[in-house]
């Protein structure tokens, strides 16, 4: 029998993996308010301010799979660190821009570097630890990234008065290159798939075997892999999942609720921000509680009700029309977001072989690039020609879809599935 696990804040690696997250989302809250000010100041339109941005969310977009497979192949630390890394560049290009198109193609590099840092953060998280705590790990990994980007834009504001627009770049290269020195020093993998129950898709079945199977060769092995991967209803369920939720949670939340909330409620921007500082705060506080139910009582048991009532949070935030209404609907969205933020996660390392947790990884971020991107986008439009209703309204039935698909799916926590992969020997 395996002896029993360590608290997750008693394990060195998952202490060290919450530092780096907390350290780089500090400093990429330090250049979110000023990005734009600065692009600007080089005397360009508002299309090209958004298109930095957008440069960036894209490259991340189509990196995602690619870089999931790369972690696995150089192992998730080195990711971690490499990916890191080449975001400090990015942002110390940034800084030392001498024109508006040297920062456009350094932000495009930083997404690629964002995209492997991310996947690789996420993939070490889920795969140090055991099927038993990876909600808890998930939770306390995106409560990590909360902590920094929560504090992370007033201090970039404060900092960006005195010294300049171009200081808080400089200054997130080194939180950046801090880090992702830190990763390749102190992150060590301590799974391996011997340690796991068995996975529903094996090695052997993918077709692999061998000294090399732990290392996919190129985007052709990696596509492979994803249809194999995708046979699996709770593989899909979990895809569907996570685009929802950074649908609604992410491109939805930071996109058309602060305009909803000042030309329809007629809060002000205090208001409003206070409206979405309390839904991040709600968010933050059921993080851990819902890791310790996905892990006690499963994966599927809380998916199914978490993605329908986040469902029913989204239709009504149309019908809160008034400023009390709002914040009570506000308050509601951040806790259905962290009640939906676990499970996908924890389902993906729950099903594929842990040596290819970086690939699961990897496909199921670009289902959440492709929410976070059209979330604003779709929901945007519809609000514009039909009302705001039309625009969250897209938002539940996508939740309620993800709900029936966690219902759908089979319980995929080893000690709730009733299964022989749920013992260890």
């Amino acid at each position: 029998m395996s002896e029993p696990r360590p608290s997750l804040f008693r394990d060195p690696t998952f202490i060290v993996t919450l530092v780096i997250a907390v350290v780089v989302a500090l400093g990429f809250g330090l250049v979110v308010p000023v990005l734009p000010l600065f692009v600007r100041a080089f005397d360009v339109g508002l299309f090209a301010v958004t298109a930095v941005v957008a440069v960036f969310a894209a490259v991340r977009l189509v990196s995602s799979i690619y870089t999931g497979a790369l972690a696995d192949r150089i192992g998730s630390s080195k990711a971690v660190g490499y990916g890191a890394i080449i975001v400090a560049v990015s942002s110390l290009g940034v800084a030392v821009a001498p024109s508006y198109w040297v920062v456009l193609t350094v932000r495009g590099i930083g997404g690629f570097g964002s995209a492997l840092f991310f996947n690789a953060l996420l993939t070490q998280a889920v795969r140090t630890v055991g099927p038993d705590q990876r909600g808890r790990a998930v939770g306390a990994l995106q409560g990590a990234f909360l902590l920094g980007i929560a504090f992370g834009p007033s201090v970039g504001g404060v900092l960006a008065e005195p010294l300049g627009l171009r200081w808080p770049f400089a200054i997130y290269a080194v939180f950046c290159g801090a880090a992702g020195l830190v990763a390749l020093r102190y992150l060590r993998p301590q799974r391996t798939a011997a340690d796991d129950p068995e996975p529903t898709v094996d090695a052997e079945s993918l077709g692999e075997a061998g000294p090399t199977a732990h290392k996919p060769q190129g985007i052709a092995t990696t596509l492979r892999l994803t249809r194999q991967f995708c046979a699996d209803r709770a593989f899909v369920a979990a895809l569907i999942m996570m685009a929802a939720s950074r649908w609604a949670g992410a491109g939805v939340r930071f996109s058309l609720i602060p305009v909803f909330g000042a030309e329809v409620v007629g809060a002000g921007k205090a208001m409003v921000g206070a409206a979405l500082t309390l839904a991040a705060v709600t968010h933050l506080l059921v993080l851990w509680p819902t890791g310790r139910i996905a892990d006690t009582v499963g994966r599927k048991a809380l998916g199914g009700p978490a993605y329908l009532g986040f469902a029913v949070v989204a239709g009504a935030l149309g019908l809160a029309t008034s400023v009390p209404a709002f914040l009570g609907v506000m308050a509601l969205y951040g806790v259905a977001t962290g009640l939906t933020s676990v499970t996908p996660p924890a389902v993906v390392a729950d099903v594929v072989p842990v040596e290819r947790t970086g690939v699961g990884v990897g496909v199921l971020n670009t289902a959440g690039d492709l929410g976070s991107v059209l979330g604003p986008l779709v929901s945007g439009w519809l609000a514009q020609q039909y009302g705001y209703g039309w625009g969250f309204g897209i938002s539940a039935v996508l939740l309620a879809a993800g709900g029936v698909a966690a219902l759908l799916m089979r319980e995929t926590l080893p000690a709730r599935a009733g299964s022989p992969a749920g013992t260890r020997t």
